[in-house]
C-alpha cells in the first residue's frame, strides 16, 4: 500500500507537525510506503528520505492572522506526482492551499482521500475576528471540503462531536485515532539554554504555559486571571510563558516570557516547572498538555476541547475548570498551596506515560488506511 500525505505545516512547532513527523519517522522504521509532501520554506531534513517539498507559487499573510502565511503550491506539480505515482490513497492533514490542491488532483485522478481534522478552524476564526458570519462560512467551506473523504481521523472525542455537528462529517467516516507521541525524545532531554534564566527566578513555585500567545488560545484570559490573583494574594509564584504572538511581553505580574523555542529546547523546560496551565477552548487535543503530563506536571485545563480528556482519564492527573476567572483563581491557588495535591497529580500523570506511545497511533493509522483502500 502506498500512502501520500499532504500537509501545509511541517518542521513547525505545533501538534499537527509533530504528529506528522512522528508518523513519517515510523514509516521508515517499519518499512511502510508513506511519503509526506509539504510546501513551506523549511529545508527538508536528511532524517526523512520519505519527505519532499512542493514548489510554491505565491505567499500571502493569512487573513486575521498576519504572523502566519498562506503558501500556495504548484498545483500542476502535485497533479503530476499523483498521476505518475498513483498512490492507493492520499491523506490530507490540513485544509489549507496544499490540502485543497491535493484534494482536487486526487478527485480528478480517482484516488481515494482520507484526512485528519487536527484543528477546530471555525473556533479559531471566531476567536480572532468575533464574527459569526465568518465562523459559519468556514463551517460550510470545511463541510464541502471533507464531504468526499472516505475517512477522517480525530484525536479526541470532543472533536468528534464538533466534526458531526459543525461540519457535517458522517459518523461512519470518523475514526478516533489513539493519542500518541514519540516517547523516545523524553529519555535524554537537552539542557535548555534558558535553564540559567529559570533557575534565577526567585519565586518558589513555577507555573508554565506553552503555546501561541494569541486569542484562540485564550491567553488574555490567563494573563488577566493571573494578574488579578497576584493582586489579591502575595504568592511566591511565577508564570513562565513560552511562545510567540500578539500577547508576547504583555504586562504580567511575576511573569517571564521566553518567546518561541525549538522543540528540543521546549522539552527541557517542562521539568524545571511545577504546574502547567492551559486555558485554550479551541484545541482539539493539546499536544503540549501530553508533553507536560509525560514529565509529570499537574495540569489545569479548560472544560472545553480535547485537553480535558487527557487529564480527566483515570488516574486523574490535573484539574478541569470552566473558563471563569474566579474558578481559575481558586484552582491555581489550590495547586499553589497544596504540595500533596501537586505530588499526587504528578504521580498520576507519570503513570499515564505508556498510554501515549506513538506506536499505537501509527499502527491504527496504517491499519485503517488499508481497510479503506480495500473497499470498492
Amino acid at each position: 500500500m502506498k500512502i501520500f500525505l499532504f500537509t501545509d505545516t511541517f518542521y513547525d512547532t505545533n501538534g499537527t507537525s509533530t504528529f506528522i513527523e512522528d508518523i513519517a519517522r515510523m514509516s521508515l522504521e517499519y518499512g511502510v510506503d508513506l511519503r509526506v509532501f509539504y510546501s513551506n520554506k523549511k529545508i527538508p531534513s536528511t532524517l526523512y528520505t520519505n519527505v519532499a517539498r512542493i514548489k510554491r507559487v505565491a505567499k500571502i499573510p493569512m487573513p486575521f492572522y498576519p504572523q502566519f502565511s498562506l503558501i500556495f503550491p504548484d498545483y500542476f506539480q502535485v497533479k503530476k506526482i499523483l498521476r505518475e505515482e498513483m498512490p492507493d490513497i492520499i491523506h490530507i492533514s490540513t485544509p489549507g492551499p496544499l490540502g485543497f490542491c491535493a484534494r482536487r488532483a486526487a478527485k480528478k485522478l480517482g484516488i481515494k482521500i482520507a484526512g485528519t481534522y487536527h484543528t477546530n478552524h471555525p473556533s479559531y476564526i471566531y476567536e480572532n475576528t468575533q464574527s459569526k458570519f465568518l465562523e459559519n462560512l468556514s463551517k460550510k467551506i470545511l463541510s464541502n471540503f471533507y464531504k468526499d473523504f472516505s475517512l477522517v481521523f480525530t484525536r479526541s472525542k470532543e472533536n468528534k462531536k464538533l466534526m458531526k455537528s459543525d461540519i457535517a462529517i458522517k459518523k461512519k467516516k470518523i475514526k478516533k485515532i489513539p493519542i500518541g507521541i514519540n516517547l523516545q525524545k523524553f529519555k535524554n532531554l537537552q539542557q535548555s539554554e534558558h535553564l540559567e534564566k529559570i533557575q534565577d527566578i526567585r519565586q518558589k513555585i513555577k507555573f508554565l504555559y506553552v503555546g501561541r500567545l494569541t486569542d484562540e488560545k485564550n491567553v488574555k484570559f490567563l494573563i488577566d486571571t493571573w494578574n488579578e490573583l497576584l493582586s489579591e494574594h502575595d504568592l511566591d509564584a511565577a508564570l513562565i510563558m513560552v511562545g510567540g504572538g500578539k500577547y508576547l511581553n504583555y504586562p504580567l505580574k511575576n511573569g517571564y516570557y521566553l518567546g518561541e523555542l525549538k522543540k528540543d529546547e521546549l522539552l527541557g523546560i517542562y521539568p524545571l516547572c511545577d504546574v502547567f496551565l492551559f486555558p485554550s477552548i479551541t484545541d482539539t487535543l493539546g499536544q503540549v498538555v501530553i508533553e507536560a503530563q509525560i514529565v509529570g506536571l499537574p495540569c489545569l485545563v479548560s472544560n472545553i476541547g480535547g485537553p480535558k480528556e487527557i487529564v480527566k482519564k483515570e488516574p486523574k492527573s490535573g484539574l478541569v475548570k470552566k473558563i471563569d476567572k474566579e474558578k481559575w483563581k481558586k484552582a491555581i491557588l489550590k495547586l499553589y498551596e497544596k504540595k500533596e495535591l501537586r505530588t499526587s497529580l504528578s504521580k498520576a500523570a507519570k503513570k499515564k506515560k505508556k498510554r501515549f506511545d506513538i506506536i499505537k497511533s501509527f499502527e491504527y493509522f496504517i491499519k485503517t488506511h488499508k481497510k479503506v483502500t480495500k473497499r470498492n
